[in-house]
């Protein structure tokens, strides 16, 4: 006699940080047999589709409070996103699902709550919002549209950089190749490599960060909580267009990978505290002698005199004239030290000085010093390479004394601002503005 036996049912754990999955599994026949557990957490539950467990750090639990709110299902959020102030996940959900046809369906009537913890349990309801709040399909296809091209690019550029030897020309201010000859700066001799100048995979990633500079604004046209083209003329407005330089600053660090590759509250704190006083550097490179004044592209309103001298004052303008000038005459001097400062920068914990809201200790403080000193260690071998070790240690004696200066300066300007804030409806205030300030 023999027994047949029966199959064996199998349970099985999905860990996935990835929504098409989980929308996969939910929207197949076999829905019916999977089970959705919610984790009780110290900052709430977390709803996780078909017995999917967070294997999450205490750190990565906790949810960074912020004062940019998804508008779909109220995460934090940390712009805007075809048109809306939105999280990544709904963010990532709208790219998946706003041109699916057709549409997903609702099963309970297109009745669904769409917040934090049940944003995951009906793909339909979710949608709907996501429209409803005012995210834009048309934004989407132009953005595919555009990351098609840019991929293009980059892989011709990717290209370029395997076949192409760059030349020292290439490497500094067309204005000043004729000032700058250094012989054979690009032959790496064995007293070179003794120094630590520069290799050739060096000198790649260096022009590679020019390009990500360059991309900022094609890639950040569809984030601006602010019209670049508009002329503002009360403060508030004035204060808000700072938005959009300060937008696309916050692009370019996105795509440098050691700091993107930081985890996400650290990234919040850098961009925090180091954005808004970066913004003064990164004009330098924007900034127009033959009309003194600062624009980024050709449609942009140019920011003039009478722009600085309304949101900072009269002194202050002045102040920040001199220090802007000795940013300025770096820039000039070569375009690509500015461009290594500005990331040096941002991952230099205490950069900003002040009496305002306390910094937070870093999760992985070990990361961004890592970070920090692979990128001081690239300018100063960079500056020493292509201009000398004479003229590397004057530049970075200036680059050090100009730094220190605009801290200084920078807090006393702050609170001007947030003198003149007293005064003004904040609810005029961009969110990304509000975060940058500290105003609640």
């Amino acid at each position: 006699m023999s027994f047949e036996e029966k199959p064996k049912r199998r349970r099985i754990i999905i860990i996935s940080g990835d929504e098409s999955i989980i929308d996969e599994i939910k929207n197949s026949k076999n829905a019916s047999l999977c089970k959705s557990v919610i984790l009780e957490t110290e900052d709430g539950p977390t709803e996780s589709p078909c017995e999917e467990i967070n294997l999450l750090s205490s750190t990565q639990k906790r949810i960074k409070t912020s004062a940019l709110t998804c508008v779909i299902c109220g995460a934090p959020a940390l712009g805007y996103n075809f048109d809306v102030m939105s999280c990544e996940s709904c963010k990532s959900f709208f790219r998946r699902n706003a041109l699916r046809n057709p549409p997903p369906e609702c099963p309970r009537q297109g009745l669904c709550q769409i917040t934090f913890e049940s944003r995951r349990r009906c793909s339909s309801c979710r949608l709907f919002k996501c429209l409803s709040s005012g995210m834009s399909r048309d934004r989407l296809v132009l953005a595919e549209k555009k990351a098609n091209k840019h991929r293009k690019k980059s892989e011709t550029f990717d290209l370029d950089l395997e076949t192409n030897i760059m030349v020292h020309n290439e490497l500094v201010s067309p204005l000043n190749s004729d000032f700058f000859m250094i012989p054979n700066c690009l032959q790496q001799s064995s007293v070179e490599a003794k120094r630590g100048l520069l290799s050739q995979e060096d000198f790649q990633r260096i022009e590679y960060i020019q390009l990500l500079y360059q991309r900022r604004i094609e890639l950040a046209r569809d984030g601006l909580p602010w019209n670049p083209s508009m002329h503002s003329f009360t403060f508030l407005q004035k204060l808000n267009s700072h938005s959009v330089p300060l937008i696309r600053l916050l692009t370019f660090f996105k795509q440098i990978p050691e700091f993107d590759q930081l985890d996400v509250d650290d990234k919040v704190t850098l961009i925090k505290f180091n954005l808004l006083p970066l913004l003064c550097i990164n004009c330098t490179l924007s900034y127009k002698t033959e009309t003194d004044q600062i624009v980024e592209t050709d449609s942009d309103a140019p920011w003039d005199s009478a722009v600085i001298q309304d949101v900072y004052g009269y002194e202050g303008y002045l102040q920040m004239r001199k220090v802007f000038e000795s940013f300025v005459h770096i820039a000039q001097y070569d375009q690509r030290i500015i461009q290594l400062m500005l990331i040096t920068l941002v991952l230099t914990k205490g950069f900003a000085t002040g009496d305002g809201e306390f910094e937070p200790i870093l999760n992985d403080g070990m990361a961004v010093y890592r970070a920090q000193s692979y990128y001081t260690e690239l300018l100063w071998r960079y500056i020493e390479t292509v201009h000398g070790p004479v003229k590397a240690v004057n530049v970075w004696g200036k680059i050090i004394t100009h730094l220190i200066t605009w801290q200084t300066l920078f807090k006393q300007l702050r609170d001007s601002v947030e003198q003149s804030l007293l005064f003004s409806d904040k609810s005029e205030l961009l969110p990304l503005m509000k975060l940058l300030f500290h105003i609640s």
